[in-house]
């Protein structure tokens, strides 16, 4: 089993998650993304990640934009094996690879991440679980860590457009059928499940005869308060960390000069620092 204390501070994954591609040029320019150029990107990237550098267990970056804004490459990081978006079928959403554990490995990346969008009721949830399988089965292998996100929907409604009893069932019903099928990664990236109840499940879903898989949060669309109230109540009922990203730099790709400068010195280190004492409580 991989040894996962190279991702942890502190002994909590206090990461930073910034392997947004077509969305980060989105972000910069929401009318026209396309005018955005690479190294636009590249260099907000670079300086986001440098503003939060000393406060970061492990960054989660992407292979194009995030790999050359993250210089030096000084703490762990983790690459995605899943193409950008998703392949639509109807109203299902298939994850496709785009990317091998070995170039991963070979780009000195410490971990694995797949995004996996998850509807247990539709047909496809198969599908998606079967990728998980054989990725987790091949990391196993080459003894590499592996992080699997899931990302939950019901036709075109994704869980945080949901009720609470709604995004509570969703959630849980996923992570059990994951489990149901074995699915064991080193590390379950989840959304916030919508009540401390659908956390404490989670922990105590998680807590498996050999190994207690440890589970840390995503942040989605939600505001940064939002997301410090999500992770405040995680937190006591078994997350172990975050994987953090729009809700802590959002901001930034839609500030300038002072402005933008003021945000990444004052504001970007203070938020992470935040979220940082809730999850070390």
């Amino acid at each position: 089993m991989p040894n996962l204390d190279k991702f942890l501070k502190n002994g909590k994954f206090l990461m930073l998650a910034f392997d947004h591609r077509g969305s980060f040029k989105k972000m910069m320019n929401p009318s026209d993304p396309e005018v955005v150029s690479d190294a636009e990107a590249i260099e907000l990237k670079k300086k986001i990640i440098d503003s939060l550098r000393e406060k970061f267990s492990a960054v989660l970056i992407d292979q194009d934009i995030g790999f050359k804004a993250y210089e030096p490459k000084d703490k762990p990081f983790l690459l995605p094996v899943e193409k950008s978006g998703y392949e639509k079928q109807g109203k299902e959403r298939i994850t496709d690879l785009e990317y091998s554990l070995d170039s991963l490995i070979n780009n000195g990346a410490s971990g694995a991440k797949i995004l996996i969008w998850f509807n247990p009721y539709a047909e496809s949830a198969q599908i998606q679980i079967e990728t998980c399988k054989k990725l987790i089965e091949e990391c196993k292998q080459k003894d590499f860590p592996f992080f699997l996100e899931i990302r939950t929907y019901d036709g075109e409604n994704e869980a945080d457009k949901m009720s609470e009893p709604e995004r509570e069932k969703i959630n849980i019903d996923s992570l059990k059928m994951f489990l149901r099928h074995k699915v064991y990664p080193d590390v379950y990236k989840l959304e916030y499940p919508g009540s401390a109840i659908a956390c404490q499940t989670f922990t105590a879903a998680l807590a498996l005869e050999e190994k207690q898989i440890p589970w840390i949060m995503l942040t989605m669309g939600a505001s940064f308060d939002e997301f410090c109230k999500e992770l405040e109540i995680a937190s006591v009922r078994g997350c172990q960390g975050f994987l953090a990203g729009r809700a802590l730099w959002q901001e930034a790709c839609s500030l300038k000069d002072e402005e933008l400068e003021k945000f990444l010195s004052e504001t970007l280190p203070e938020r992470f620092q935040k979220i940082s004492e809730i999850v070390s409580k």
